[in-house]
C-alpha cells in the first residue's frame, strides 16, 4: 500500500492512474497479513449505535426517526495505529440508513430499537480484502432498554441483537448477541453533557465460531442557543476484540476514535434535525474516514 504519513491526519484524495495502482492492488490481495487485518475492518461500525446518549423519554411518549449516514475513507490505520494511503481507484464510500424508535415505558425506563441498512461500494469492499464488488443489506437489528436508577440522571443499559442481517454487512453469519452498559448525563442552564458505555458479546455458535467482544463509549455535549440552534461536540470510541474459532484466537482486533462535531436544529415543537460530521482521529486496523450524519427525529407525547 502507500507510504505512511508523517502527520496525524494527511488527507490524500488524489486519483492515481490505473497503471500505477495495479501493483499496489495486486500486493494488497497477495498480502495475507494485510488481508487478515482488513477483514477485521469489515466490522467497523458506521457511527450506528444500539442506543443513543440522550436522557430517558417521559412515560408513554415515543420518538421515531431516520438517520442517513454517508462517509468516505481516505486512509487506513494499520496494526500499529499508523496511517497509510487508501490505494484504490476512487474514494471508497459507505452509506447507511437507520430507522430509530424510542418508547418511554415508564418514568424510569425506555425501549430503543435500531434497524440499519448499509451500502458499501466496490472500493470499500476492496479495502476490506473482499472481491471488488459493491454490496448492501441490513445490519443486525438491536433492541435495548435504558433503566434509570431512582431519580438520578444515570442508569443501566441491557439489550440484544437479533440474528438477522446480511453476512457481509454484519461481518459473519448473523447470530444472537447481547450487550449491557451504563448511561448518564448532566444538565445546567442551557448546557448539557450525555454519554454511555456498553460491552457486547456474541456467544460461540455450533461451529465453534465466536466474534470478538465489542466495546463502545460515546460522550456528547452542547449548548442550547436562541432560535432553536444547539451546537454540539462529541467523541466516540469503538473496539472489537479477537475472533475465536474452537477456543483459539485469530485475526486482529480493531479500534477507532472519532470526533463528532455538529448541531441540533429545532424544526418545530415536535421535529428536530441532529447533524454530525463523524471524523476518525485515531485507530488500529480500521478505516480513517469522515462523513455526514443527518438524523430527522419526531417526538410524540401522549
Amino acid at each position: 500500500m502507500g507510504q505512511r504519513s508523517r502527520g496525524p491526519l494527511r488527507l490524500n484524495l488524489s486519483v492515481k492512474a490505473k497503471s500505477g495502482l495495479l501493483p499496489a492492488l495486486v500486493g494488497l490481495y497477495r498480502s495475507l497479513t494485510m488481508r487478515r487485518n482488513l477483514v477485521a475492518i469489515a466490522l467497523l461500525p458506521l457511527s450506528v449505535f444500539a442506543v443513543d446518549e440522550k436522557p430517558l423519554l417521559s412515560a408513554q411518549s415515543y420518538e421515531g426517526g431516520m438517520r442517513l449516514h454517508m462517509q468516505g475513507t481516505y486512509l487506513v490505520a494499520d496494526n500499529n495505529g499508523d496511517f497509510q494511503d487508501a490505494e484504490v481507484p476512487t474514494l471508497p464510500t459507505s452509506t447507511s440508513m437507520e430507522a430509530t424508535i424510542k418508547y418511554g415505558m415508564s418514568e424510569n425506563s425506555d425501549l430503543e430499537v435500531s434497524m440499519p441498512w448499509i451500502f458499501r461500494d466496490k472500493d470499500w469492499a476492496l479495502l476490506e480484502g473482499r472481491e471488488k464488488e459493491s454490496y448492501a443489506g441490513f445490519d443486525r437489528v438491536t433492541l435495548a432498554a435504558k433503566i434509570g436508577i431512582m431519580k438520578y440522571p444515570f442508569g443501566l443499559i441491557a439489550g440484544f441483537d437479533f440474528p438477522l442481517g446480511h453476512a457481509k454487512v454484519v461481518g459473519f453469519d448473523p447470530d444472537w448477541g447481547f450487550f449491557g452498559g451504563v448511561w448518564g448525563g448532566y444538565r445546567k442552564a442551557n448546557a448539557w453533557v450525555d454519554g454511555f458505555a456498553t460491552w457486547g458479546v456474541t456467544p460461540e455458535n455450533a461451529q465453534g465460531f465466536k466474534p470478538g467482544d465489542r466495546q463502545v463509549a460515546v460522550v456528547n455535549g452542547g449548548i442550547q442557543l436562541e432560535g432553536g440552534v444547539a451546537p454540539q461536540l462529541g467523541f466516540s470510541y469503538s473496539r472489537k476484540g479477537l475472533t475465536q474459532q474452537d477456543g483459539k484466537s485469530k485475526g486482529s482486533d480493531w479500534a477507532s476514535l472519532q470526533v463528532l462535531p455538529g448541531a441540533i436544529l429545532e424544526l418545530d415543537e415536535d421535529w428536530r434535525l441532529d447533524l454530525k460530521v463523524p471524523t476518525v482521529l485515531a485507530g488500529r486496523n480500521s478505516f480513517v474516514s469522515t462523513g455526514l450524519s443527518v438524523h430527522v427525529i419526531g417526538n410524540f407525547e401522549p
